[in-house]
């Protein structure tokens, strides 16, 4: 155990912990790749989706669809998905003006944009929205008892020269609903995409922070995206899943396990980061034991059996704030962890998740939010958002890539994650 006077997620995974040493200067291996500037965007939390002929297709914020026709080498605007379909606010509510009309980092508040898109195999683009909406007053979301924000897709079957939109998706009983998503096409036809849920305060009834976790919920359609429906759920504290499903008809999902510390958990337990604080920490009064510390912000992996119906307990493959991850499989079976904080870099397994290596190789080092692809001759597509720290986003950038031979790969050696929560409760 530590010889801290608190234990964090390292004491119960040392594994991970012997890899990523440090939040910042882990050990990593650098890894070629081709870096493209796409002169196109910016997009805030891009994801990325392929089509028919291996077309790539990724969002930007305001529903333009932007793609690529030569293997992710150039990119251009496609289409944009027109806003006169959108819902319209209720009466008695406007459009959630923000926070003073900027979130962090200085990006503008958007208080309807796209968030994710994909691709069915009969080449309809579906991409998913948000919509924020209070009663006019600016403030902290988990303070205004009047906040909602509502999610739903449109739909292109011409190649986004015309465009339907669903209904809104039933996120209840949350009155919160958005995600950086990718939808994707299941091998019984289905369709699937996974999107955070959240609780929001009402009057007289404040959010409590027990309640105030991340869930996602996972939609499906059964009818190339007309209709929606809730199917299934993920653990708690699960934002950003990333879902592959696999020859086995097994569906593997990477997310984002983030939870802070309850008024319920073991009273030694501490801030994963204390040392190197984190904007989600500043405003905690308290040492790195106090409630509202971040206990844990890594990429963790699970499994569904039964075509995602229920899914595994999640297992830490990362360390702390190395997240925001996505899975490709190559075609040799080889699946591919691609996850990124200033930076992207990658991990392997061989065996379906079971086991990781323990070498992480390093891609680039700027860039948060990504998600990637493989092609058919196993080239990697990676897009970020081109964020470098303090200094926002430029045009959306694309990685090509190659994974490393599994020789280079065993050499280093592999461990079996651990379930998240081992030894935390």
């Amino acid at each position: 155990m530590s010889t801290k006077d608190y234990v964090t997620w390292a004491d119960f995974h040392p594994e991970v912990a012997e890899i990523f040493d440090s939040m910042w200067d882990y050990k990593k291996i650098d890894w070629p790749c081709e870096m493209i500037d796409t002169g196109v965007g910016p997009v805030l939390q891009p994801s990325v989706a392929m089509g028919p002929g291996q077309e790539l297709f990724t969002v930007g914020r305001n529903g333009q669809v932007f793609h690529g026709q030569d293997s992710g080498k150039t990119w251009a605007l496609l289409c944009t998905s027109p806003p006169e379909i959108n819902p319209k606010v209720p009466e008695g509510f406007k459009l959630w003006p923000g926070m003073g009309g900027k979130q962090s980092k200085g990006i503008p508040v958007l208080n309807m944009e796209s968030t994710g898109i994909g691709v069915s195999e009969r080449g309809t683009l579906i991409l998913t929205w948000c919509m924020s909406y209070n009663d006019g007053r600016t403030g902290k979301p988990l303070e205004d008892e009047t906040l909602h924000v509502v999610s739903w897709m449109t739909r292109s079957e011409d190649r986004g020269k015309t465009w339907t939109a669903t209904e809104l998706l039933d996120s209840s009983p949350y009155d919160k609903i958005v995600d950086q998503c990718t939808v994707i096409q299941l091998s019984d036809g289905r369709l699937m995409v996974p999107l955070r849920v959240e609780a929001c305060s009402r009057p007289g009834k404040p959010v409590s922070i027990s309640e105030g976790i991340f869930r996602s919920f996972i939609y499906t359609s059964s009818d190339d995206g007309r209709s929606w429906s809730r199917f299934s759920e993920f653990t708690d504290h699960s934002p950003e899943p990333h879902l592959l499903e696999l020859p086995s008809g097994k569906i593997v999902a990477a997310l984002r396990y983030q939870r802070v510390k309850l008024p319920e958990d073991r009273p030694e337990l501490g801030d994963c980061f204390y040392h190197e604080p984190s904007q989600r920490d500043e405003s905690i009064p308290g040492g790195p034991m106090a409630v509202g510390r971040n206990l844990f912000q890594h990429t963790a992996f699970t499994v569904s059996e039964d075509a995602g119906a229920t899914w595994s307990t999640p297992r830490l493959v990362t360390g702390a704030l190395a997240q925001t991850g996505c899975l490709v499989r190559l075609s040799d079976g080889t699946l591919v962890l691609i996850f990124g904080r200033h930076g992207q870099y990658f991990m392997l397994s061989y065996d379906e998740g079971e086991t990781w290596s323990k070498a992480v190789y390093q891609l680039n080092c700027t860039g948060e939010y990504a998600r990637s692809v493989a092609l058919e001759d196993d080239t990697i597509v990676t897009l970020h958002d081109n964020a470098l720290p303090n200094k926002g986003r430029g045009p959306l950038i694309a990685l090509r890539w190659q994974a490393p031979p599994r020789k280079e790969v065993e050499q280093h050696g592999f461990f079996t994650p651990r379930e998240v929560e081992t030894g935390a409760k």
